[in-house]
């Protein structure tokens, strides 16, 4: 793990309004390629603020962020999109999967947008399904799943299209404790053997049992980066 894939230098996200609130206030550090890293700090500190800046959903007011080289504060509006479709998978908090698809359509449907070949993103989301102990749900609906289940669909989708990294906002938040468990050491899984970079947002403090690195944040500065 010796090649930052990650790079922040001197980031600012400030909400304008009649009192502007400094949500990030000149943030900088690495993430090297192949590390699975948690932001935590309590509600209001940040971190889901921080991802955001990361994964191209909001844009910073001020600084520079570079994903592999790339700067991504430089994109345009359309090569953003290009960008989070070919480079990164995501992992939301309430799952995101479109209720009238099957788990196989669900997985597959970011591949199919990228345009790869159908026989090439069903054989891809069939081996996913199987990795996260999905394989025999294929042809089963979202709400046919348990909320875990559900989740482990959102993390084989996030990685059909082979993504230089996955981030997660807060993964587990609504999963019952065996199931937060499973999603847990599934990405520990994914991390360790597939040498996946993952960025987490969590709010648990005994999740940092699965990761590699902690960047903690409080009022919108990082206090900590623990190991």
């Amino acid at each position: 793990m010796s090649t930052p894939i990650i790079e922040v230098k001197n980031l600012r996200r400030v909400y304008d309004g009649k009192a502007p609130v400094t949500a990030l206030n000149d943030i900088s550090f690495e993430i090297m390629s192949g590390e699975f890293v948690a932001i935590m700090g309590r509600s209001g500190s940040g971190k889901s603020t921080l991802l955001h800046q990361l994964s191209l959903i909001d844009t910073p007011t001020e600084g520079t962020i570079l994903l592999d080289m790339i700067d991504i504060t430089e994109l345009s509006d359309i090569q953003k999109t290009e960008f989070r479709l070919e480079h990164l998978g995501y992992v939301f908090q309430e799952y995101a999967l479109i209720v009238e698809f099957t788990t196989l359509e669900n997985v597959f449907l970011p591949a199919m947008a990228l345009g790869t070949a159908s026989t090439v993103y069903k054989k891809r989301a069939e081996e996913l399904l199987k990795l996260v102990g999905l394989g025999e749900r294929l042809d089963h609906y979202p709400h046919e799943l348990s909320g875990g289940e559900q989740q482990r669909v959102a993390i084989a989708r996030a990685l059909i299209n082979e993504p230089k990294i996955v981030f997660a906002d807060e993964p587990t938040a609504n999963l019952d404790s065996a199931s937060a468990q499973t999603v847990l050491e599934l990405f520990s899984q994914l991390n360790k053997e597939l040498k996946q970079t993952i960025v987490m947002v969590t709010h648990e403090p005994d999740d940092k049992k699965y990761v590699d690195r902690v960047i903690r944040l409080e009022d919108g500065v990082i206090t900590t980066a623990e190991s």
